[in-house]
Order: C-alpha cells, then structure tokens, then sequence
C-alpha cells in the first residue's frame, strides 16, 4: 500500500517541527556564547580602565595627597602609593580568579597565596578598594591567608 499524500504532508512536519526545535536548540547556545563573551569584555574594559585610573593616581600621588589629605606628606604618599600597587595587584589577581571561574582561564592560586600571605593585606583588607572586589574572590583570599605562602 502506497502512503498517501497527506501521510507523506505529515511525515514532512513533524520533520520540519524537529528541524526548527534542533535549529532553536543551537541558536540557544550561540546566543549563551555570544552573552558570555560580552560578559568577559565587560569585565575587562571595566579592568582596564580601574587600573588605568591607579596608573595615574601613582603618578600624581604626591599631588593627590597635597590636595586631599593633612599631616606628614612624604609618609602619607608612601602608604598611598603602597595602597594603590597593592589594589592593583589583587585588582588583577581578581580578574584572573573570575576569568577561572567563568572557564576563561586556569590557575593555581599559588600566586593570588604569594600577595595575600603580606603583611599589607591587612591593612586593604579594610580599605574601600578590597569592598569593590567580589566577596567570592574575598572570601578565597581570606581562606589562602590560613595557609602558609608557598616559598
């Protein structure tokens, strides 16, 4: 017994309803990709222009601190030059520790250990540039300072 022509009608849409499903299935993901990588160059502009910011701030430190703060100036640029090397560095340990998280890229940890083992984190610890930093990354860095740096 031949199929008849609306047999065949509707072998063709159920063919054609499971090829949309597949096709929306992979625009899905392509647009779960796309959404991730602009997520990624957010991040990092956002990166780049904070420490474009310190770069300038450790320039014109001296200036900064004449115009801001009172006191001994010459100790007062010192800890806020140190501040500002110090948040660049967990600045960028930071970025790395997301970009792992996000499958970007890998890591150890073993260099985030070195910084957070100073004795200088303390005192970031409680300034307003460890607030701006996510509290996972936070929350990792005070769990490294429990164990011994790597030397």
């Amino acid at each position: 017994m031949r199929p008849r022509l609306s047999e065949w009608a509707s072998i063709a849409e159920i063919i054609g309803a499971v090829a949309i499903v597949i096709s929306l299935v992979f625009v899905g993901l392509q647009v779960n990709d796309s959404n991730r990588e602009a997520r990624a160059a957010t991040v990092q502009a956002a990166l780049d222009a904070e420490l474009a910011f310190q770069a300038e701030l450790l320039r014109y430190g001296d200036i900064w601190v004449s115009v801001v703060l009172d006191g001994d100036r010459e100790d007062r640029v010192k800890l806020l030059k140190g501040k500002v090397l110090y948040n660049m560095a967990m600045t960028l340990h930071d970025n790395r520790f997301q970009m792992t998280r996000a499958g970007y890229m890998s890591g150890s940890g073993d260099d985030v250990r070195a910084i957070v083992s100073m004795p200088f984190y303390e005192i970031w610890r409680k300034d307003l540039p460890a607030k701006r930093r996510s509290p996972e990354f936070l929350s990792y860095a005070d769990s490294l300072r429990e164990i011994p740096a790597i030397e």
